[in-house]
């Protein structure tokens, strides 16, 4: 066989149908894996940059022992982190309704197109995720030197890791996917995972977990963020709760007809430039034959425009 494979080379058999149902569930995941873990790994470290602001502004006020510092920290910081977690999810969001594209042509007209959308999303989630962190090193400093909380401290700030990031499982793909005010959003968040309930837990769980081992790993976790950072994390919440998202606000059946509709724009368009085209020759050859039979000179006659 030689380097290049020919036609030859290929065997006939059963292919993957146009009207193939989706795999779910693991298969699903390698399958995203395998076919855009390039665009997924590259917003990543995009994340990754955009997020280094606020993890460094955080870190000053954390060493100033001042939560009011961190706070501000967090707020400043997630003017930027905002927008670079909203690219995040658009690459993964495409990815999951097999929606083709350049990935950089794609990630930045979306990035362009959700920027001021998502900087108050990004500021609440980096306050908030600032004070989750600072209730779970400060239970266990405390632990550490021999103090115990109580329970009902522990209860409190694991309902609000759960809580806090079953509420942004679902408000980070509104953000991205709809057009509507931030209160909606949130709204439409607290909705959706009441209504489903086990699926937010299942993706609150993943984030928490997942995030808990970064930390622990520190400062290995570093390494982590820029592997497997934010794109695994994405992915998987995105992956669980997509079908709930799509399910109310037919995600998919929407941008079909948005798409649909430009299609039929372009191709009108089109039809009317060549319609207009070809007026213009037919205009123009016969201008010609009238001048070329009054003067019988070709050579003076202007070029008609193509």
């Amino acid at each position: 066989m030689s380097l290049f494979p020919s036609a030859n080379d290929f065997k006939s058999g059963p292919g993957v149908e146009k009207d193939a149902p989706r795999k779910t569930g693991v298969g699903r995941f390698f399958e995203l894996v395998g076919r855009d873990m390039s665009s997924m790994f590259l917003a990543n470290l995009l994340t990754c940059l955009g997020f280094l602001p606020v993890i460094c502004l955080v870190y000053i006020g954390f060493l100033m022992n001042s939560l009011p510092v961190m706070l501000v920290s967090a707020a400043v910081g997630g003017i930027l982190a905002g927008p670079v977690l909203a690219g995040m999810y658009d690459t993964v969001l495409r990815a999951l309704r097999d929606e083709a594209g350049y990935w950089w042509t794609t990630y930045r007209k979306a990035f362009k197109q959700n920027f001021k959308a998502s900087i108050l999303p990004g500021v609440l989630y980096c306050v908030v995720v600032t004070v989750q962190i600072f209730l779970v090193y400060f239970c266990f400093n405390l632990l550490y030197h021999g103090t115990n909380v109580g329970v009902g401290m522990w209860v409190a700030t694991v309902l609000n890791l759960v809580i806090f990031h079953m509420l942004f499982s679902y408000m980070w793909p509104q953000v991205v996917l709809l057009d509507q005010p931030f209160g909606q959003t949130l709204k439409n968040s607290v909705n959706c995972m009441i209504a489903f309930l086990p699926h937010a837990l299942a993706a609150s769980l993943v984030t928490v977990l997942f995030w808990g081992l970064v930390i622990l790993c520190m400062p290995l976790g570093l390494l982590l963020m820029l592997v497997f950072g934010f794109w695994f994390q994405v992915e998987i919440t995105s992956q669980i709760v997509y079908g709930d998202l799509d399910r109310v606000f037919h995600i998919e059946e929407n941008i079909r007809r948005l798409h649909d509709a430009a299609y039929e724009a372009e191709m009108a368009e089109d039809r009317s430039d060549d319609e207009e085209s070809t007026r213009h020759k037919g205009d123009a050859c016969n201008g010609t034959a009238e001048q070329s039979g009054a003067a019988g000179h070709r050579d003076i006659l202007p070029r008609a425009a193509g």
